[in-house]
């Protein structure tokens, strides 16, 4: 990735998708692989893609398949996630995200709700 950072990536990542959701740490490995200039990924890359897929196939979830092609995750940090993120770090972020997505289906049914209030 050179000077660019996981954080950085993974930012823009979320800012392409429709949901505004995390982007899947098998994207994040796929993008910070990848050439910027023929957005081509290497011959290693390439087999651990396919090795991926096939674990997929054979009803493995991404989190089991990522472990079994990388092995366990050091304590205290996540691969593809920069420096300083740990697990409960992301569960408390989905937890998070899940209480804001709440409060907004709140908010616009509230809205909604005294539309037809103010119509009447």
């Amino acid at each position: 990735m050179g000077p660019i950072d996981f954080g950085r990536v993974r930012v823009a990542m979320r800012a392409t998708k429709k949901t505004n959701e995390e982007p899947k740490r098998f994207e994040m490995f796929i993008a910070t692989r990848s050439s910027r200039k023929r957005k081509e990924v290497d011959v290693e890359t390439q087999t651990t893609v396919e090795d991926f897929q096939h674990r997929q196939a054979a009803d493995e979830t991404e989190e089991e398949a990522f472990e079994a092609l990388f092995g366990k995750e050091q304590p205290g940090r996540l691969r593809l996630y920069g420096r300083s993120v740990t697990k409960s770090d992301l569960k408390n972020h989905d937890e998070i995200n899940e209480i804001k997505n709440q409060h907004k289906e709140e908010v616009s049914g509230l809205k909604d709700k005294l539309g037809h209030m103010e119509a009447k």
